[in-house]
Order: structure tokens, then sequence, then C-alpha cells
């Protein structure tokens, strides 16, 4: 007489559960860790925009956008090529960029609506 060997239904059912449980706590840990790492790196572009305009001031003591408002492909012209985001590239988070007189300037990260970085915001004011 052979020996049987394999899993029992209970076995199975008890492994099936456990990894429910893992993936219930992982999931959401996990798209909490890619919201702070999208919105850091939103952070270091808005840093790099910062640099980029205050570079261009020292050279034409203004600021690059006089009477309009950027987006992220203007944004990315006006840099000279210190920065360069495309729409959605940075993980659905949009830059737009507003000159309110000759020396201000805000520059605002928005997170797409319908991603995981929705609702999330960062700015620079330059008074």
């Amino acid at each position: 007489m052979e020996k049987q060997t394999g899993f029992t239904l209970i076995e199975l059912m008890i492994t099936v559960a456990i990894l429910g449980v893992i993936s219930a706590v992982a999931i959401p840990v996990y798209t909490g860790y890619l919201t702070t790492a999208r919105m850091t790196e939103a952070k270091n572009n808005i840093a790099a925009l910062k640099l980029a305009e205050e570079e261009y001031f020292l050279e034409n003591n203004r600021y690059f956008f006089t009477t309009a408002s950027g987006t992220n492909a203007q944004l990315a012209t006006a840099s000279g090529g210190l920065w360069s985001a495309k729409p959605g590239a940075n993980g659905s988070v949009n830059f737009t960029y507003t000159v309110t007189n000759v020396d201000t300037y805000t520059i605002t990260a928005t997170g797409d609506s319908g991603t995981d970085v929705d609702g999330e915001t960062d700015s620079y004011a330059k008074n």
C-alpha cells in the first residue's frame, strides 16, 4: 500500500486565508508608498524649476513668464533643459506655473484625479 502525498483542503484554505490577510495589509501600504514617492519627486521637480527660474532672473532681471501661466511643456522650455517632465510622466502629477509680477511666481504640483495622487498638492510661492 502506497502512502498518499499532497495537501488537504484545510491546509489549502489556511494558505489562501493567510495570503488574503497579507494582501489586505500590503496593497494599501504599497499604494501609500507610491503616493509619497511621487509627491517627493514632485517636490524635487519644483526645486529644479526654482533653480532654473532664479538663474533666468539673474541673467534677465525678470522671471521667464511675465504675462501668462505655464503648463508642463512650457515649464520644460522655460527651464532651458534643466527640467523636462511630460504631462503624466511624473506619476500623474501635473505642474502649473503662474507669474503674478515681474519678480514673483508660484509653482504648483497637483495630482491628477482618478490616480493614486488624486487630491495631493504641493506648491512654492516666490514673493
